[in-house]
């Protein structure tokens, strides 16, 4: 708070420009961006998390592109800031309606919030709104929402986001059972928004290699290898393995998982 206190006395024009909300305790991310939701006023929200940073341009990049377009989301790539180098990440964003849920359902595109530029209306007149005590995954959940109701999407070829990789919180490891189990749960509430909506046939095999992307590492990470977890979480995906473009040594493990598997599970 003494933050943007400091940064408000800097730039005193700005001041009625800000909105500052302040908790009296930290209730959560979800309850957080709902009550941001709640007060947001503009035509477009952008998200950004309090660890990263943005280049300078960027909202007038996604403005100007939201403008020309008409977009519901606009999106842009991103950097992977390291404490010695940044790595650009390259996001492709069909214009394709179907493409794009596709996309997104198969994390072919981030499913993360703080590189997308949204149409308020689109999260408004939807009644979006994000999941508590979701602890992995929430964005992957609202994301697959947003992507299904938007009907266009654009983007600027540039990367404008810092997702900061040198704080200490994201040092934990990405293989973990809790947040495997966390993300299979997120994956089980976009199945279940995907057949509310009657787009589960279309797709279906995005969400089928999400699920098995999802529990691979109960086969190939050493730290975190259980063969009956792999067998027992989303057992219909066992074999889209040989669908997906695994090394011969990767595809000899699950295959010999799934016949321990069918022995011993």
């Amino acid at each position: 708070m003494t933050i943007l206190s400091d940064m408000l006395q800097k730039y005193p024009s700005r001041a009625t420009m800000v909105k500052i909300i302040n908790n009296p305790e930290n209730l959560g991310i979800a309850i957080v961006r709902n009550t941001l939701l709640e007060n947001a006023t503009g035509d477009y929200i952008l998200f950004v998390d309090s660890d990263d940073w943005i280049e300078k341009d960027m909202v007038n990049n996604l403005v100007d592109k939201a403008a020309s377009t008409d977009a519901d989301i606009v999106g842009c790539d991103y950097y992977e800031d390291y404490p010695d180098n940044m790595v650009i990440r390259k996001q492709h964003y069909p214009s394709d309606h179907i493409e794009a849920m596709k996309a997104m359902t198969l994390l072919r595109i981030k499913g993360v919030l703080w590189k997308l530029f949204i149409r308020r209306d689109l999260i408004v007149k939807n009644h979006l709104s994000f999941i508590p005590n979701i602890h992995f995954g929430e964005d992957y959940i609202f994301c697959c929402k947003l992507f299904y109701f938007a009907k266009s999407i654009s983007a600027v070829d540039k990367a404008l986001y810092h997702y900061v990789q040198y704080n200490p919180n994201n040092y934990c490891s990405t293989n973990s059972d809790k947040r495997i189990e966390s993300f299979a749960n997120a994956i089980r509430m976009v199945e279940t928004f995907y057949k509310e909506k009657g787009v589960y046939e279309i797709l279906e095999p995005e969400l089928q290699q999400r699920k098995f992307l999802c529990k691979s590492s109960y086969v190939l990470d050493k730290t975190h290898r259980n063969i009956r977890k792999w067998a027992s979480l989303f057992p219909e995906s066992n074999g889209v393995w040989r669908n997906i473009n695994y090394s011969t040594p990767n595809k000899i493990k699950f295959l010999f998982s799934e016949i321990f598997a069918k022995l011993f599970c």
